[in-house]
């Protein structure tokens, strides 16, 4: 055991242990990127699973709009696109096309205000809270990944860690960000017909 104690006070005694200190820095780094990259792919898969729901329920919605008038196809249309390669699409990609979607969503409800029959109609109120319920899920969802994008992005960026990820290939994430139109004021008195 003294021989022992007495090799690791030597200098080649000393360069292994600063190697084995290292080694286990840079595993205890890596480890944690892994982690933290986990936990934004895992909360992007639920934000992926409600905006399915949303576009299958979207899809409905602009199915009972259409049927009351055929000159308002173009959201169906568009949002059938949409659609048809969400699966295909990046996460990044998938980001910037939920944006779209929300605008999609917009314009589907201002086209619903022109239709009272339609308003009152109960498949139109079943899918309008299924429709709520589900944007409640997603906001929820989102806050949850821009909370671990955070942690990820912030793990990348502080020094020591920055330069085992940039060696590691780690990639900051995006975060969700509200689109243009919804950062807008509102005008409620114009909305609400000068009240």
């Amino acid at each position: 055991m003294d021989s022992f104690l007495e090799f690791l006070t030597t200098p080649l005694g000393l360069v292994i242990i600063g190697a084995v200190l290292i080694a286990i820095i840079i595993i205890s780094t890596y480890n944690r990127f892994i982690s933290l990259r986990n936990r934004v792919k895992e909360a992007f898969r639920a934000i992926d699973t409600y905006l399915e729901q949303r576009f299958d329920q979207l899809t409905k919605l602009a199915d009972a709009v259409a049927s009351y008038t055929d000159h308002e196809k173009s959201t169906h249309t568009r949002l059938a696109e949409i659609r048809s390669g969400y699966h295909a699409m990046s996460s990044d990609e998938k980001i910037k096309v939920a944006k779209e979607v929300e605008n999609l969503e917009s314009r589907l409800k201002l086209q619903i205000e022109n239709y009272p029959e339609l308003k009152a109609d109960g498949v139109y109120l079943n899918l309008m809270r299924s429709i709520t319920d589900i944007e409640e899920k997603l906001s929820a969802s989102r806050r949850s990944y821009n909370a671990n994008v955070y942690k990820y992005n912030t793990k990348l960026e502080h020094f020591a860690s920055n330069l085992f990820g940039t060696m590691m290939g780690f990639k900051k994430a995006e975060m969700f960000e509200a689109t243009e139109e919804k950062r807008q004021d509102i005008d409620l008195r114009g909305r609400l017909g000068g009240m």
